[in-house]
Parts: C-alpha cells; sequence; structure tokens
C-alpha cells in the first residue's frame, strides 16, 4: 500500500546538511531574481509548474536545458505551424553521431518556450553542444541510452534528456520500496503527477519537492562518476550562461533544467564550497559566444517518446500523460479521464478482435477507482488504470493479455502510448531533401501524417502509377531511410518471386526517417541524387575489391528498379568486364539470370530500348560460362554440393536463355539490330542468345561422358540429361550399374547417386530399371562398405519429397516382402543406434550358432541369400531403415 505524499518542505530539518544549505541558497537566488525550475522531462505537473511560474514573475529571460546551437531554430520552435511532438535532431562531425532532442505538448521545456514567447521574453538554450558532449562522452556516460530494448548502436536512438542516474539511484529505489511502488516511474507519479491543479500550480511546492527528489538522488554519485559522464562540463557551462544573462538583463532570469542538475547549478551560483567541482571546469577566459553547430526540427512522435518503448529520458506512455495534461486544463477532465481511458481501450481490443464488455470496463472503473483510494490517491493513475485493466479484461488466453503482440497489448500501446506525429512549418529549418521525400510520398498517395505503419500492394506490371510509386518506395529503401521495405512480390535485384504479379510493400513515416533523410541531406537534395551518390559508392567498391559478376549484375538491376536507367550504359559496361575476369561460375550463372530476368520484364521497368544490349551481354557472359564449364568436373567431394546447385542453376539459365533468344533481332534502317515483334519475324535474324548456349551445352556434355569428371557432378549431368530427354532410359541404367557395379568404389557410386538424385529425384521412382539396379547395387554392397556409405545415402535420399518418400517405401517394402506400414511410421534412429542394432544382432546370432540354433534367428534365410560376407538382407533391412530416415527428414 502506497503512502500518501507530504510536501518535502515540511522534513527539510530532518535533510543532509548540504541539502539545507543547498535550500537555503535555492531562497537566496529567488531573492536576486533568479528563478530555478527543476523539472523532469516530459512532466505535466513540471509543465503546469512552469506555466504558473513564468506568468507570476514575468521573466526578462528564459534558459532552457539544451545545446546552445538550438538558439537559431526558435524562430522554427516558436511558428504556430509547429505542433508537438517535435525533436530537435543533431548530427555528430562524422556523420554517424546523432541525438534526438524531443518536445511533447506536455515537456516543461515546450511550455517554457511558448509561455516565454507569450509573455514576451527572451529565450535562448544554455547547455554543452551536442557535438562537445559527443566527444567528452566516456563509455556508459549518462547520456547514453538506457530504455529497455534501446540499441546503443543505433545513432538514431540517442537522447539529449536522459535519467540514467535518476533511474538508477538508490535512494530512489528506496523510497519506491518505502512506498510499495514497482519503479521510480510510480514513484514519480504517487509523489508528484497525483496532485490537484491547485497544488501543481504551487511552483514554489513542487519544485521544492522535486528539487529534493533529485538532489538525494544526485548524492549516491561520486564526483568522479559526475565528472566521467560529463555531467560536471555542462553544469559549468550553465551556470556560467546564468551568470552572464543576470548581469545582462533587467529584470527575473528563469532556468529551466532537468532537476538533477540543479543541486550542482545551486552550488556553483551562491559560491557554496561544493559548486568548485563545477566552477573549476570552466576555462579561464569564459566560453565566448555561444556554439554553432547544424540542427534541424524534425517531427516526432508518440512512440519514439514512449518511455516503454525504447526511449532513454522521460515519461512512459506519452499518450496517457498527453491526455492528463488537456484534463488538468477542463474542469471536469480529470474526474472523466480514467473511464475514458478504459473506453478506449476497450474500443482498440475489439477493433482486434478482443471482445470487451461494457460490464468490464464499468468492472475495470470501479477496480481503478478502489485502488487509487487504497494507495491514497486523489484519482486513478496509470499504474491503477493498468493494474485494473489487466484484471477486468484479461480472462483467458484468447488474445486478451497485455503482449505487444497481443489485441489488448496492442489496444494499452495505442492508447496509453499514444499514435501522435507532430507537424513542424514547411520550409523552415529543413532540409530540402526531407521535404521534396514528403511532397512525393503525398503526390503518391501515401499516408504520411502520421507513423502508424502501413502496407500498399503495387501491381507494376499492369499498372503505369504503380510502378512511380513502387521506384519511390524503392528510393527510400535504397538509401537507408527506413521508410519502407518490400514484404512480398517480384524482387528484380534478389531474383526472388518473380512469377508473381503483385508486389507488397510496408511503410510508415516516423522521426527516425526524417532523421536519416537529414544525415543524407549532405549527398544531395533529392532522392535521385542520394541514389546515385550511392550507387557510385557501390559501383566503386565493386570495381576496386572484388571480380563479382552477380554483385554488378545486381547492382544493374537496382538501377532498373530505381528508375536510374540513364546510368545503365556505364553500369552494363562494368558488367560486361567482370564478366571477363569473375573466376566463379556461380556468380556469373547467378548474374546472368538477373539480365534474362531484367528482359522478361523490359516492359514493366521500361527497358525496350535496352533489351538488344541486354541480349548482347547474355550471349558475353554464356561464353564465359562455357569457359568456366570445365572446372566443375575438377572439385572435390565437400565442393560437390555446392557444383551440383550451380549446374542447376545453369540448366535453368540455359532454357531462359533460349526462350529469350527465340526473338531474332534484324537490322534497323541504321543496320543496328532491333527485336522482332513476333518471333521468326525478319528476314535476316542476328546474333540471338541461342548461339551462346549451344557452346555451354557442348561443354557440358564432354564433362558428363568424361569418366574422370567428379562423381557427384557428373551423376547430376546425367540426371538432368535424362530430363531433358537428352539420354535414354537404357543408358542412364547402364550408367547407374556400371557406378554400383562389384568392384567399383562404393563412395564413388554414392556420390554419383547423390548428385543424379537431388537434380531428379522422380527419376528413381518412375523409372523401374532404374529402382532395380539401385537396389541390386546396394544390396550387394558388404557390410562394411555399406556402413561407410550410410550417411551419403540418407543424404542422398533426403532429396525426395514426402510423397516421393512414402511411394519410395511402397517399392521397398513389395522388393523386401515386408509390409508398408512397417516402413511408412516415423523412426527416431541414429547412425549410433543402427550400428549398436546390426552389432547386437551379430552377437544373437552367434551365441544361437553356438547353441544349434541357428534356424530360430533366421540362419536358413541368411543361408539363402548365399552370399557369405555380403550384407545382403541385412543391407535390405538398413534399406527398410534409410526410407524410415527419409520419412523422418521429411516429415519431422
Amino acid at each position: 500500500m502506497a503512502v500518501a505524499p507530504v510536501p518535502v518542505r515540511a522534513a527539510w530539518g530532518l535533510a543532509p546538511e548540504r541539502m539545507q544549505r543547498a535550500v537555503a541558497g535555492v531562497e537566496a537566488l529567488r531573492d536576486e531574481g533568479i528563478y530555478l525550475a527543476p523539472v523532469r522531462h516530459h512532466s505535466p505537473a513540471c509543465a503546469l509548474a512552469v506555466e504558473a511560474l513564468l506568468d507570476e514573475v514575468r521573466p526578462a529571460v528564459v534558459l532552457i536545458e539544451g545545446p546552445e546551437e538550438y538558439g537559431r531554430l526558435l524562430p522554427a520552435l516558436l511558428d504556430p505551424r509547429t505542433r508537438p511532438p517535435v525533436a530537435v535532431l543533431s548530427l555528430g562531425t562524422d556523420g554517424k553521431g546523432a541525438g534526438f532532442y524531443p518536445l511533447a505538448e506536455f515537456s516543461p521545456e515546450w511550455v517554457a518556450l511558448r509561455t516565454a514567447d507569450r509573455l514576451g521574453a527572451q529565450v535562448a538554450f544554455v547547455d554543452r553542444s551536442w557535438a562537445a558532449r559527443e566527444e567528452a562522452a566516456a563509455p556508459g556516460a549518462s547520456d547514453a541510452p538506457d530504455a529497455p530494448g534501446e540499441d546503443e548502436d543505433d545513432a538514431f536512438a540517442r537522447t539529449l534528456q536522459s535519467e540514467r542516474n535518476l533511474a538508477h539511484s538508490r535512494t530512489v529505489a528506496a523510497i519506491a520500496e518505502r512506498l510499495g511502488c514497482r519503479d521510480h516511474d510510480e514513484v514519480w507519479d504517487h509523489l508528484f503527477e497525483a496532485r490537484t491543479r491547485e497544488q501543481l500550480t504551487d511552483w514554489r511546492e513542487l519544485f521544492d519537492d522535486v528539487f529534493a527528489w533529485a538532489a538525494l538522488a544526485r548524492l549516491d554519485y561520486e564526483e568522479e562518476v559526475l565528472d566521467a559522464d560529463g555531467s560536471f562540463a555542462r553544469e559549468a557551462l550553465m551556470s556560467a550562461r546564468v551568470t552572464e544573462h543576470r548581469a545582462r538583463v533587467e529584470g527575473p532570469v528563469v532556468v529551466v533544467t532537468g532537476a538533477f542538475h540543479t543541486l550542482a547549478l545551486v552550488e556553483a551560483l551562491t559560491g557554496a564550497p561544493e559548486g568548485e567541482a563545477v566552477v573549476g571546469r570552466r576555462p579561464a577566459g569564459g566560453y565566448g559566444d555561444p556554439a554553432a553547430a547544424d540542427a534541424w526540427l524534425i517531427r516526432y512522435d508518440h512512440e519514439r517518446l514512449d518511455g516503454l518503448r525504447g526511449y532513454g529520458a522521460g515519461m512512459p506512455s506519452p499518450g496517457y500523460y498527453e491526455r492528463l495534461w488537456a484534463a488538468h486544463r477542463d474542469p471536469a477532465g480529470l474526474s472523466a479521464l480514467s473511464t475514458a481511458l478504459l473506453v478506449d481501450v476497450a474500443a482498440a481490443a475489439t477493433t482486434r478482435g478482443a471482445q470487451v464488455s461494457f460490464a468490464e470496463v464499468a468492472s475495470a472503473a470501479e477496480q481503478a477507482r478502489r485502488l487509487a483510494d487504497l494507495r491514497e490517491r486523489p484519482w486513478p493513475g496509470r499504474t491503477d488504470l493498468l493494474d485494473a485493466l489487466t484484471s477486468c479484461f484479461v480472462k483467458d488466453d484468447g488474445g486478451l493479455d497485455l503482449g505487444l503482440g497481443r489485441p489488448l497489448g496492442q489496444a494499452v500501446a495505442e492508447v496509453f502510448g499514444g499514435r501522435a506525429l507532430g507537424e513542424v512549418p514547411p520550409g523552415l529549418a529543413s532540409p530540402p531533401l526531407v521535404r521534396r521525400a514528403r511532397e512525393q510520398a503525398e503526390a503518391l498517395r501515401l499516408v504520411v501524417t502520421d507513423s502508424t505503419p502501413r502496407r500498399t500492394r503495387l501491381d507494376a506490371r499492369r499498372t503505369p502509377r504503380h510502378r512511380e510509386r513502387r521506384a519511390f518506395l524503392a528510393l527510400m529503401d535504397f538509401v537507408g531511410s527506413g521508410f519502407a521495405h518490400q514484404v512480398s512480390g517480384p524482387d528484380h535485384v534478389s531474383g526472388r518471386g518473380l512469377g508473381l504479379l503483385v508486389e507488397e510493400w510496408e511503410y510508415a513515416w516516423t522521426p527516425l526517417v526524417e532523421a536519416s533523410l537529414v544525415e543524407l541531406s549532405h549527398q544531395g537534395a533529392t532522392l535521385e541524387a542520394v541514389a546515385v551518390h550511392r550507387l557510385h559508392r557501390l559501383e566503386h567498391e565493386l570495381a576496386t575489391t572484388g571480380r563479382s559478376a552477380l554483385g554488378v549484375a545486381r547492382l544493374v538491376a537496382q538501377a532498373v528498379v530505381l528508375g536510374l536507367t540513364d546510368h545503365l550504359d556505364r553500369l552494363v559496361a562494368l558488367l560486361r568486364s567482370t564478366l571477363d575476369v569473375d573466376p566463379s561460375l556461380e556468380s556469373v550463372v547467378g548474374g546472368l539470370h538477373r539480365l534474362v530476368d531484367l528482359w522478361d520484364a523490359r516492359v514493366e521497368l521500361g527497358l525496350d530500348e535496352h533489351a538488344t544490349e541486354l541480349l548482347d551481354l547474355l550471349d558475353h557472359g554464356l561464353a564465359t560460362v562455357a569457359y568456366l564449364v570445365p572446372g566443375l568436373g575438377k572439385v572435390d567431394a565437400d565442393a560437390e554440393p555446392a557444383a551440383v546447385g550451380t549446374l542447376v542453376s545453369l540448366r535453368d539459365l540455359l532454357r531462359e536463355a533460349r526462350r529469350a533468344g527465340d526473338r531474332p533481332r534484324v537490322p534497323d534502317d541504321d543496320g543496328a539490330p532491333v527485336l522482332a515483334d513476333t518471333p521468326g519475324a525478319g528476314a535476316a535474324p542476328g546474333r540471338s542468345a541461342r548461339g551462346g548456349v549451344e557452346p555451354v551445352r557442348r561443354e557440358l556434355d564432354r564433362l558428363r561422358e568424361d569418366r574422370g569428371t567428379a562423381p557427384g557432378v557428373r551423376g547430376a549431368l546425367v540426371g538432368l540429361a535424362a530430363v531433358d530427354d537428352a539420354l535414354d532410359d537404357d543408358v542412364l541404367v547402364a550408367e547407374v550399374r556400371a557406378q554400383l557395379s562389384p568392384g567399383a568404389d562404393p563412395v564413388a557410386a554414392v556420390r554419383f547417386l547423390g548428385g543424379l538424385l537431388r537434380v531428379a529425384p522422380d527419376l528413381l521412382l518412375h523409372t523401374p530399371e532404374l529402382f532395380d539396379a539401385v537396389h541390386a547395387g546396394l544390396r550387394d554392397l558388404d557390410e562394411a562398405a555399406f556402413l561407410a556409405v550410410l550417411p551419403d545415402l540418407r543424404r542422398a535420399f533426403t532429396w525426395l519429397k514426402p510423397a516421393e518418400t512414402h511411394r519410395l517405401a511402397q517399392q521397398v517394402a513389395e522388393r523386401t516382402g515386408t509390409r508398408t506400414e512397417r516402413i511408412d511410421v516415423h523412426l527416431a534412429v541414429t547412425e549410433q543406434d543402427l550400428e549398436t542394432g546390426l552389432a547386437l544382432e551379430r552377437e544373437l546370432a552367434a551365441m544361437l550358432d553356438r547353441d544349434g540354433l541357428g534356424a530360430w534367428g533366421g540362419g536358413t534365410r541368411h543361408a539363402h541369400a548365399g552370399r557369405a560376407g555380403r550384407a545382403g538382407p541385412a543391407a535390405d533391412r538398413v534399406l527398410d531403415d534409410q526410407a524410415d530416415h527419409d520419412l523422418e527428414e521429411n516429415h519431422p
């Protein structure tokens, strides 16, 4: 049970002596016209107190914790068209580091800005520049992100308003335990947010209490820690700027900073001995003019602001606190707030398929009220509401739990987390790239008014408008903006899904998108310019560090998809030269696949005038393929699987190239070859892709006929030739029998069989003579040889599909005289289990023979086999086991 808050000023006599001196210093500074406003970032309570303070003292200047360079953004921040949440984005000097300074409608800093402007007061930011803080930051410093799930390697997850020290304070943790609160957020709500508007507008009492809360937390840290994390250096500058402004203006000076810094500022400004740790960091010659650096005002959203969803400063659940802020300004707002929130959560959950009844909402509202009474709070707070809806809405595992992937969790995230996306004035403090990208998105009817992820389905093959939208989404993806990514459909760069008509993209315009575009602004003022910059960089890397035809071909495809066809001539020339030097057949074949795919989609991608060029390049690449094919015959056993995979891909390429070559090219009026409108049109066909196919086929035939070719590769070539009707069944069976004949190398034979089954596993089922040859060859292996090749045999048979494995089991059962149901079952038998079982069988058979009971163990059957020293029926039983294993592999 929580304890009701008591004003801290009533207990100052119990505070440490240092804090008592600091409290006297606060009063003395007020007498001098310096009003310190210690706040928690994004606290509605502090925002109300700041507003009340400014309205009462009518300051001449308001100084705000924030990098000094933000001063040049004041016109944009004070522009009536700027609507929070917004953030100021700072970029590191190397273009990599970046930090956010977020402002919500209920942020004390935002309220200070707008109230000061309304009162005609000057405004200045007085913290160290972002660049200086980045340079001085040590690993683990307080400016590092500390929120749950936040990735410290993400440059755009950094915040300039971190509350790491408060969150990790031992004193705050002890207060939480004493008050029965779960964490420092609930402590804050209980002590500060759970106050009436009248209490919050008593700014002296509120700021005294906040000062005590933060000062106690600060006393947990040694000077070495505060110096290492940059706190002293920042406070030295802030206190110096306060002194400068006090001497410069007539009238009160209000200083709005994070409460953690207030104790240091008081001691530095009043000359207390403890303040020397701060004052001693000031440079002898002073600080001079405020720092100047680039910074940008961008839109922000509640999701990034939410402390529970990855933000490292301020309050969790910004959607809730925004409504609390609004409720404080409405006479009836606080009394209706809790019910309205619960109703909205129920409605959001219902739209996601989780039904919540009116009775459950009423019960949750009553429980939240009683929880607040029990915890001595004037109305239900955030945790009271969450506890109540958990108790009343969660009934079973039907989706009503608070996991973020479940309906209720998503509803809570939407209502308590919020979905607001801010607005900034058009053209103000925004680089051209951001503005133009947003204008393009709006012109293409993509929703950029909030940060909710959406999906769009495109039929770019048949709808020109969809091609424009696809090009824009691809550009945003390629430059790394984080705006969009392709979910499904044809991907011409990777070569996946090309048989599909519709592609699906997911997109969302978030603050991170704007931040990324700001960072990219130095590369160009348009998306196309930035994409070309990156294209040149990738092109240079491929030209200087590698010889990958596939890499260059993907770059060609990328340029086409992005609509940057003006750069094709240069990229095609690079691909042509790369094809001449790439030693990898796999890479060359993959690159030529990309060319054929582009040729197939030439109308959709606007490549009609480049079609002939693509086929010429395909012919050129096929010549390289013909040169590299013989190398496949020399691979070792470990490289055979990759070589066989390349053969399968090459076979598909040859079929596609032959199909593409069926459209001959005829000379145009200038003598240049162009594609005929119909196959066979034109009297004098030019060189087609068919011309490049035949040399490759001849090399593949030579490799197949060469007995010295790697067994797995040769087996694959034989299988492909049989499938393509280039090899009769009689020849196929003869090849397999030769490989499995007595005296042949069993290891090489199984490698051959593995290559054949990988490219054409159905041959074994549909060619009875082939099945008989394989069965006879395996049956005739001696036991040692059979066990030696058993692992490779198992791998070979896993290329069968589940239905094919079932048919194999039936055929094996017929040939071995057993029942299909004995084979077509799931058995988990390892190779070691099999070896142990066979050894045990041999031992038992020997024992029965010694006792004259050999017939009991099947001795007659073994004798009938007539193959002493052979695997015989044991091989049949192992073949049964192999079928079981195949079923296990295909039916896990």
